[in-house]
Order: C-alpha cells, then structure tokens, then sequence
C-alpha cells in the first residue's frame, strides 16, 4: 500500500491520530484537506537524520529552550511544496526571537531517497530552514505520523502544543507559534513571499491518482490488467471522469510506468484546475513529453529530472481529457495529483 495520506475526518479521528504513536500509515490518499488539534504534551525525541541540509545535526542539546516546527514533506507532493512559502516566511520572521523550522524529508518513491535530488528541490522551492533527511521514514515512526504534510508544533520546554495536517490553517499555526514564542501582538507578522503551485480545490476534484501496479488500480479503465511488466495497453472509447488509462507500449513496476516506445500515451479524465504529475527518465537524458487537454494545441515538457511537473493550470475547475505522449522511451511517470 502507498504512505501518501491526507486528513479530511472528524475532530474525534484527527485527536486519534495525534495521540497515538504509531507505525507510518499505507494507505493511499482519498482526497487532500487539512485539521489542526492541541498537542498530546509529549516530548519530540531526538532526530535519528541520515543527513542534514542547511545546517550541522541539530540535537536536542542545540533546541532546547527553543519553539520548534517540525514539517513533515517530501518534495514531489505538491501539497507540501505549496505549504514552503509560509514555513519559510515564519522562520524568516522568527528565528531570532527562537522558533526553528525543522523540514523532516520522508520519501515517498525512491528517486526522493537520494540526496543530491532532496539538495537540488531544496534549492529550487528556497527552503532556507534546517532540513533532516530521513530516508528510512525513522523520524516518521518516532513521531507516529501518517500524513504529508504534517506539522508538529513545540513550546519551548519541549511539549507537543499543535498539531496540523495537510494545507490550509496558516493563520491559525502563526497565531499559535506567536504566542508560544511571546512575541507581543502589536509586532509585525510573517511577510509571505510568492506562493508555488496553487490551492487546494474543492472536495469533487479527482483525487490523486498513481500509474504504478502497487496503487495504480483506482480509477484504471484500461481493458488490460495493471500487472508489473511491458505489455500494449489501450483505452476505452469512452474515458469515466475519475479514471486513467494508457495506450502503446509500457512498462508496469510498483511505483510508477516507463514508456517502452516513442508514443506511448496516458489518458486522464479528471476534474481539477490544475494538474500534476510525478516524472523521471530511466537513462538521465532528457525526454519531452506532449501534454494536450481536449482539442487545445498540445504543449511540451520536458523532463530532465526526478520531480514534480505541472501539467496544466486553468483559472478555474473543470471536466476535461488530458493525454500525455512520451516522445521516447523511459519516460517513468508515478502520480498524478490535483488543485482547484
């Protein structure tokens, strides 16, 4: 099962959620919103990192009598990538009356797992703030976390005191790390820079939706079975709205499809305003894809690394077919995910 996981559930589920400290979750996402809580009171353990970004290892000797953030991502979700500008704006405003950001990189494919890729999203989303690399999800386990993103929040004696999942309650979050740090109410509020990616849209767009055989079987309308291995798909006459299906050659493993062939195509007919896909070349070398939403003029990307590209990005939410051909083989695509 996939760990990608977002809260949209009564108060009652989320403070369970909190409470219990538990294994990482498995399970696919049915749609993304967001909850916040009071935090348990507990204590956040020591960072088990296999390596740190923009900063030396930051124990519990180096936090103590600080307020820390710790935000759980991973950089090819976008609802995480669209949570950064408000993270990096409080530690901007912050960090000198004693909040750290702390970003907990918890992959979820396997390409997030190196860390020249984490370095390199780092620096293009301009995540200023400490980075723990966890790419064993150890940090995920001590802290019983289920959701990308989360966001643990602690006072300065080192007391679990709020606790957010998903997008969304930024004013709230701000309001309570003010308090926590004392900073009086007339003072200046964190400045939002530029904002990536969008919003959340509302709770009937598609949800995400994986290519790989592990996940991929939500919504696949291909005649043909979702099994690991290369086989010539093709799609119904008629696409459901909600469902994917592929055409030409391709290759099925868990996490994601690779074109076989030039051509190869993936039909989608979802409902959103935007859309993302997860990508990646099996070879390095780049690989252009033709992306073409109903009878618009098709346009290209071009995929050059291991990341999450956008695909389309209407003003509004809308009923639509989008077809994405390789222009060659080992084209890798893993999920797509959407926003109003």
């Amino acid at each position: 099962m996939g760990r990608r996981k977002y809260l949209v559930a009564a108060a009652v589920l989320l403070l369970a959620a909190v409470g219990a400290v538990v294994l990482a979750a498995r399970t696919s996402p049915s749609s993304v919103g967001g909850a916040s809580a009071a935090g348990n009171g507990s204590s956040a353990p020591p960072l088990k990192a296999k390596g740190w970004i923009n900063t030396s290892a930051l124990t519990p000797a180096r936090l103590r009598r600080k307020v820390v953030l710790y935000d759980f991502w991973t950089y090819s979700c976008v609802n995480c990538v669209r949570t950064i500008p408000y993270l990096r704006a409080w530690y901007d405003r912050y960090r000198s009356d004693g909040l750290v950001v702390i970003g907990v990189h918890s992959p979820e494919f396997d390409f997030e797992k190196n860390h020249a890729n984490v370095r390199r999203a780092v620096k293009k989303l301009g995540v200023d703030y400490p980075v723990a690399l966890d790419d064993d999800m150890t940090i995920w386990n001590q802290f019983g976390n289920q959701y990308w993103p989360a966001d643990y929040l602690f006072d300065r004696s080192n007391h679990q005191a709020e606790v957010h999942f998903g997008e969304g309650g930024y004013t709230e979050t701000e309001n309570e790390i003010r308090k926590l740090l004392g900073v009086p109410a007339s003072a200046p509020r964190a400045v939002l820079g530029r904002r990536e990616g969008g919003t959340d849209g509302p709770s009937d767009i598609t949800p995400e939706t994986y290519n790989g055989s592990e996940r991929g079987a939500a919504g696949f309308a291909s005649p043909q079975s979702l099994v690991d291995g290369t086989q010539v798909f093709t799609a119904p006459a008629v696409l459901p709205t909600n469902s994917h299906a592929f055409t030409g050659a391709w290759t099925v493993t868990p996490e994601y499809v690779q074109s076989a062939v030039p051509g190869s195509s993936i039909l989608l007919r979802y409902v959103a305003g935007q859309v993302n896909l997860v990508m990646a070349t099996s070879h390095g070398q780049p690989i252009d894809v033709s992306v073409q939403v109903d009878n618009r003029p098709a346009s290209v990307v071009r995929v050059h690394a291991s990341d999450l590209y956008a695909l389309v990005t209407d003003p509004t939410d809308g009923t639509h077919t989008l077809r994405l051909t390789a222009q060659a083989p080992g084209l890798r695509a893993y999920a797509f995910t959407f926003g109003g």
